[in-house]
């Protein structure tokens, strides 16, 4: 047998085995443009099917800051609206309507909403904004839909207004009324009960509207102090020092003016 034999076998496997190693190559190259090509039609998918939110981000960054100090009673973003404390009847905020709703807000909390929605929607959150700015006759209109509907059930006039007092402020004492405040849902459970805190759209602003300005009005523990029942969805803008201010030492609006008074 020629001597040649065996080294040409060997010549042949070690083809062989790099020409597996190519193809193999090949074959996760290609897996590969097919994945990233299923991976950028998903993500367009994904995006045609969120809600678009067209307000733009403020020019800069959200600035972070140390521990907050006791915040002035004198600044305006701190005005106490409530039942014993009524808006003046030429109250008149300077507005901004919301580009993706058919709403206005005070128009200094235009640009931190839209960060802290912003940053909510990069997390993959889809928010619905169901209420913002009021005029007292809005208020007051949906006042009496709220008792003519308690009524509706059987109540009496006097236990069906006792019962939207709950919830619903009389005209001039609803902080809608300054623009300030918002009433923000999940797009996915836009129910005003129970179940709203369940959703991850709101865990999510309970646990960094305050970071953007924000505050949960009427936190679920502190109904007998503002006398509102808790609301998981209303959010109050009092600027981000206010806001870490009150955070940090579990304070309502109510709570840090009777410090103030003191």
């Amino acid at each position: 047998m020629p001597t040649v034999a065996p080294h040409r076998r060997k010549k042949n496997r070690n083809g062989t085995y790099f020409a597996v190693l190519l193809f193999l190559a090949l074959l996760s190259i290609a897996v590969g443009a097919v994945l990233s090509v299923r991976h950028a039609e998903r993500s367009e998918k994904l995006s045609a099917e969120t809600p678009s939110f067209s307000l733009e981000p403020p020019d800069t960054e959200l600035p972070s800051f140390p521990l907050a100090s006791a915040p002035s009673a004198d600044d305006p973003l701190l005005v106490l609206v409530n039942r014993s404390h009524p808006l003046p009847a030429d109250y008149a905020p300077a507005l901004t309507k919301l580009s993706d709703w058919d709403l206005s807000v005070a128009s200094v909390v235009y640009k931190p909403l839209s960060q802290m929605l912003s940053d909510g929607r990069a997390e993959g959150l889809r928010f619905q904004i169901c209420s913002a700015y009021r005029t007292r006759e809005e208020q007051q209109a949906l006042f009496d839909e709220d008792v003519a509907r308690y009524m509706a059930q059987g109540m009496t006039e006097a236990a069906a207004i006792e019962q939207t007092e709950r919830y619903t402020m009389h005209p001039g004492c609803s902080e809608h009324e300054t623009g300030l405040a918002l009433d923000i849902v999940s797009l996915d459970n836009q129910l005003l009960d129970e179940t709203q805190s369940q959703t991850a759209e709101t865990q999510w602003l309970h646990a960094h509207c305050w970071e953007y300005g924000f505050i949960l009005r009427y936190p679920p523990e502190k109904g007998d102090i503002t006398g509102i029942s808790f609301e998981s969805w209303h959010y109050r803008y009092v600027g981000t020092e206010a806001a870490q201010y009150l955070h940090e030492n579990n304070l309502t609006l109510e709570e840090f003016w009777a410090q103030a008074a003191q």
